[in-house]
Parts: structure tokens; C-alpha cells; sequence
């Protein structure tokens, strides 16, 4: 049985922010968007309804763990063929940064990467920059993490480190209470002989080092018939 809910950034409604500096001292500050070197401002994904519910839990359970703002959804509208840059600066020497990033094209997979992983040894800000492709879906994660070391790494980069990956998120599962998010994945490098795979989203939050933020940016496709602010995709429903 599958059933219509919000995809890992989906949602159902956005309100503009005021301000999206941290809400806590010396903790890291939303990354600063550039399209065709023009400023942005994202706007914030309000995670209302029962659609986006499995994202929700997700980040009230955490945030209330971490007694502070430590996982935030954003969204971004954009042009196919823009120019973006992501500016990630830390408050401090001490932190990494990993960018994660989740993209489909118009008609194929899904797929997860890590573009920028990288240790602050001094206050230059990490970057990223790419021309928007044509794309289904396309979302970044932002993570910070206070590790002290660059040779401190958390599990996931050093899965991407090991060697060259083409990891496919083939679906998205929840409960029958719609209170758990899940990831089946594959990856389909050259080698790999382990087959699909099942990791869930609060086990990957789990795995980091001392995070100190998550934010969450969703790209939507001005501009074409997806270009509202609503993403919502089949996630099968299992028995758990």
C-alpha cells in the first residue's frame, strides 16, 4: 500500500523568514545563497499536516534532544540554468562541514553525494558552486559538526572517502504511524556486490560527530509545472 507523503525536504506550506541567523552563540549560521551572483534569501519550510509528519517527528526529536535549533528546513526557488553558490562559513575554528546532496534527474534515480566535505583550519568559508540542471528533485544538507581534528570523520564521509560512489536512494518508507522516515539505497559503482540496503533517517543523524546544525535547502524549478511549493512523492508504507 503506498500512500502520497512530503519526500526528506517535502512540504506543504512556507512562510517568509525574518531572519535565519542561529539562534545560538557561536553556532553556525545558515550558509549564504548566491544565484548569478545575486544575494537570496531561502524561505523556511513550515512542517504542517500529515503529509510532512515523518520529517517532523524527525526534527522536533532531535532539536528537543539537542535542547536547540539543530536540524532546519529550508527552500529555494531557481531557474534551470542559473549559476548558485553556497557560501558555508563556522563561527570558529574546530568545525567540518559536509554537504550532502540529493538529486534527480527529470527522468531517471535518485542519487546521494557529498560534493564539499571539509575541516576548518582557518575563517575561510567552504564553497559550493554548480549551473542548475533540469532536475525532479534536487536538496542539499548542510552539516556542521565540532570535531577538533580533520582526521575526525564521521561514518558517512568516510563511506564517500573510501572510494567512488553512485549511491541510489531507490524509495522512501515510513510506519503505519507515519512516525519513522527510511531510506532504501544501492549503490551501483563498479564493485559493489552488497545490493540494496535499508538506513534510517534518525540512524544517519545518529552517526554524526558532535553536530552542531543540519539545515536542509530544497531547490524548486521556477519556471515549469512543478514550480509551486509543495513537493510530494510516493513513500511506501510498511509494517513496522
Amino acid at each position: 500500500m503506498r500512500i502520497l507523503i512530503g519526500t526528506w525536504l517535502g512540504l506543504l506550506f512556507f512562510c517568509l523568514s525574518p531572519s535565519i541567523e542561529a539562534a545560538t552563540e557561536n553556532a553556525p549560521s545558515f550558509p549564504r545563497l548566491y544565484l548569478n551572483e545575486q544575494s537570496e534569501t531561502p524561505t523556511v519550510q513550515a512542517l504542517s499536516g500529515l503529509a510532512t509528519r515523518p520529517l517532523r517527528l524527525l526534527v522536533q526529536r532531535n532539536n528537543k534532544s539537542h535542547h536547540d535549533a539543530l536540524m532546519q528546513p529550508y527552500a529555494l526557488g531557481a531557474f534551470f540554468g542559473d549559476d548558485l553558490r553556497i557560501e558555508m562559513a563556522a563561527p570558529e575554528k574546530g568545525m567540518s562541514v559536509t554537504l550532502y546532496k540529493i538529486f534527480r534527474e527529470p527522468r531517471g534515480e535518485r542519487y546521494l553525494s557529498m560534493p564539499v566535505s571539509i575541516y576548518y583550519g582557518d575563517a575561510s568559508p567552504a564553497v559550493y558552486e554548480e549551473k542548475i540542471k533540469p532536475f525532479r528533485e534536487q536538496f542539499f544538507i548542510v552539516v556542521y559538526e565540532e570535531t577538533h581534528s580533520s582526521d575526525v570523520k564521521n561514518q558517512h564521509i568516510r563511506y564517500f572517502e573510501e572510494r567512488p560512489r553512485k549511491l541510489a536512494i531507490t524509495s522512501f518508507r515510513t510506519n503505519w504511524m507515519l512516525s519513522s522516515l527510511k531510506f532504501k539505497m544501492r549503490d551501483f559503482a563498479a564493485g559493489d556486490s552488497r545490493g540494496s540496503f535499508t538506513e534510517s533517517a534518525q540512524d544517519l543523524v545518529d552517526k554524526l560527530i558532535n553536530p552542531k546544525r543540519i539545515y536542509m535547502l530544497r531547490l524548486w524549478a521556477k519556471g515549469t509545472d512543478n514550480s509551486n511549493t509543495s513537493s510530494i512523492i510516493p513513500i511506501e508504507k510498511t509494517h513496522e
